[in-house]
């Protein structure tokens, strides 16, 4: 049985943005955004737009005849993304990925949440069957565990203090880490020519303490430690925070990054 896709609600939606935000996800958003083709879009489409890093680029560039969708499965994320981008280009929706409440679109963003869904291959169903013939999809995932410092070191340390991690899982934030799988996922999907490319930067935070706090409490870690043993989350803050240190520096903490962005376009 898969399990359910990972939600961020709660007090993680607001620690996401304002822990995690602008160290490990903004890079990313401005990199995403300067990859979109605005030529002859009339129809946007934003999945898993979370506290809407990505969406106020989008919004920055839309033509201006264009609309402008950003959706997420969470109410309180999208909560969030209102606060951050006030923008009446912008038509807030609460959507699943394997469920989508649209067609006709010209072009499709997610950034870091495929992986976060439970099958896969039927968002991807659904995001092709949506799209307008010659539409385009621009979507990208983490990779490569290892050279992902903060997610490699609290793997980690979860699975040294309470045995277990959640970052191996699928759904999960690894789990579309493969580019040749996802490529092959996009081809069965309908996809003819799907490209792949790998953009790696480095996330810089005041000090350890504050990647720590941010990787526990703006991500569902948190609420996993809560589950499996919460005693441990003493020790697990501070040997994160001190793997960290010593791994990654301090005053600043840097922390290196990689991920892969997918394009594909229906055909015509």
């Amino acid at each position: 049985m898969s399990l359910p896709s990972v939600i961020f609600e709660g007090e993680t939606s607001r620690n996401y943005e304002d822990l995690l935000g602008p160290f490990l996800f903004e890079p990313y958003a401005i990199d995403l955004a300067a990859r979109i083709d605005f030529t002859n879009v009339n129809q946007v489409l934003e999945l898993a737009c979370g506290s809407g890093r990505l969406s106020s680029h989008i919004v920055q560039q839309l033509p201006p005849t264009a609309r402008f969708t950003a959706t997420d499965l969470s109410e309180d994320m999208i909560k969030v993304a209102r606060t951050k981008v006030r923008s009446d280009r912008v038509t807030w929706a609460r959507a699943d990925m394997m469920e989508l409440p649209f067609d006709n679109q010209d072009l499709v963003l997610c950034q870091f949440a495929l992986m976060l869904v439970p099958d896969q291959p039927k968002a991807l169903s659904e995001i092709y069957r949506i799209l307008k013939p010659g539409g385009q999809l621009l979507f990208s995932t983490w990779t490569d565990l290892d050279y992902n410092k903060l997610w490699a070191i609290g793997d980690e340390v979860l699975r040294s203090t309470i045995g277990k991690s959640p970052m191996s899982r699928n759904p999960g934030p690894f789990a579309l880490d493969d580019a040749n799988a996802v490529l092959d996922s996009l081809r069965t999907t309908g996809f003819p020519n799907p490209g792949c490319t790998t953009v790696t930067n480095t996330a810089e935070f005041a000090n350890a303490q504050q990647a720590a706090h941010g990787f526990i409490y703006g991500l569902p870690i948190g609420l996993f430690i809560q589950k499996e043993q919460p005693a441990a989350m003493p020790a697990i803050l501070k040997t994160l925070e001190e793997r960290l240190s010593a791994t990654c520096g301090d005053h600043p903490l840097k922390v290196p990054q990689k991920a892969l962005v997918f394009h594909a376009t229906k055909p015509r």
